[in-house]
């Protein structure tokens, strides 16, 4: 048999009773009896109970079966502490392994038998030997079962729309990411498990019956998945932390700022250097150092203190209102958000027309309908409609006053 030092991952395998006592909040203890709806296991505890939070219900626990519970409409979720990830424990796995060249049967052997000295699976017990990485044990379970195998990027930014149909945490249970859709239609879904057929209905039914699984290491899906929860984490707080101080964009100018814009606004003109701090992208201190008011914008963006994005949606709704007829804007009517991005550019005319017919059919939001086709990021029509609902706070208090 050939030498090979036990890495200490192998030591740290050996498995031991399951302690839930940091969910027993969330925990009961129950019977389950004569479960037909469609299973679908979970690897770990704490990602069952996670699932359980979003789905609001509890996870029971059947000491007799020593197997814990999520019980939904159509489908149970099963965490078995002591089931093995069977999906690595493949008998085929280290013989296809051999025959493909990845592996020496010396290196199989030593493998096989440290798997059944500490009682880990085959395919951990490879890597922790270092025989074979994730990259090879992934991609020929993908080989053996006919599936196709993609090699995830980490630092990539992958399509997040999929969050309005499942949450991350059942993402992580099912052990999948949604990467976004391909030119046919069909979304595709990243899966550490998709040999597991009721994680994929599962999949199925949460994003529908139209998505192609592709085999991925589920290291790189949980790492995806943990940046993605950090980003949406830290929106949600920026977004808290708007609501709870949202100053009315006329109240971050001054009297007679305000007066001078209305009366620049009446001409057709818009004071853009006025909106942007009634917006609140500039403030006082950062305006008060630019040298030429004239080329303020350049001057921002050039410092980074105003994006490139912000600056056209401005100089193009500056020109917005130039256009318009003098009684349009006695009346305060305000240019609309697809005129605004069809004007800086983000949208073709064809297909601002095609969004607002789907917005009057099926009364989906505008914002949803640009963002989930793909026609303007979620960042440019934030900052559009920021400045547009600016604009309309601004001439509204002169008609309220």
């Amino acid at each position: 048999m050939k030498n090979a030092q036990i890495n200490p991952f192998l030591r740290r395998n050996v498995r031991k009773p399951l302690d839930h006592s940091n969910y027993l909040e969330w925990i009961t203890d129950g019977s389950i009896e004569n479960c037909s709806k469609l299973s679908v296991g979970i690897k770990s505890l704490e990602d069952l109970v996670k699932l359980a939070i979003d789905l609001h219900t509890r996870v029971i626990h059947d000491s007799r079966l020593g197997k814990y519970f999520v019980l939904t409409e159509n489908m149970t979720y099963i965490h078995d502490p002591r089931v093995k990830d069977t999906m690595l424990d493949k008998p085929q796995l280290g013989k296809l392994l051999v025959e493909r060249g990845l592996l020496q049967p010396q290196e199989l052997e030593t493998g096989l038998y440290y798997q059944k000295r500490i009682g880990c699976k085959l395919g951990d017990s490879l890597i922790a030997l270092g025989f074979i990485d994730e990259t090879i044990l992934y991609s020929t379970l993908a080989a053996q079962h006919n599936l196709s195998y993609y090699e995830l990027q980490t630092d990539k930014i992958y399509d997040s729309s999929w969050l309005t149909m499942m949450s991350i945490n059942k993402a992580r249970a099912l052990q999948a990411l949604p990467m976004g859709y391909r030119t046919d239609g069909k979304m595709m879904v990243a899966c550490g498990d998709p040999f597991n057929n009721g994680a994929i209905l599962a999949l199925k039914e949460a994003l529908g019956l139209n998505i192609d699984i592709v085999a991925a290491r589920p290291s790189q899906i949980y790492e995806i998945l943990q940046r993605i929860e950090k980003e949406e984490k830290e929106k949600n707080t920026i977004t808290q932390q708007r609501k709870e101080h949202k100053p009315l964009s006329y109240e971050r100018l001054s009297e007679e700022e305000w007066v001078y814009f209305m009366e620049e606004y009446m001409e057709g003109r818009i004071d853009t250097l006025l909106l942007m701090k009634a917006s609140g992208f500039v403030n006082e201190n950062q305006l008060a150092k630019a040298p030429n008011k004239e080329f303020i914008l350049g001057w921002l963006t050039a410092r980074g203190l105003l994006s490139g994005q912000t600056a056209n949606l401005v100089i193009s709704l500056a020109k917005l209102v130039g256009r318009q007829n003098r009684s349009d804007r006695q009346l305060r009517r305000i240019p609309e958000l697809l005129e605004l991005l069809q004007e800086a550019y983000y949208i073709k005319s064809q297909d601002a027309k095609w969004i607002y017919t789907e917005h009057l059919s099926t009364n989906v939001s505008l914002r949803h309908l640009l963002e989930s086709n793909y026609l303007v990021a979620r960042e440019t029509i934030a900052n559009a409609q920021q400045l547009l609902e600016s604009l309309k706070s601004l001439v509204m208090r002169a008609k309220i006053s």
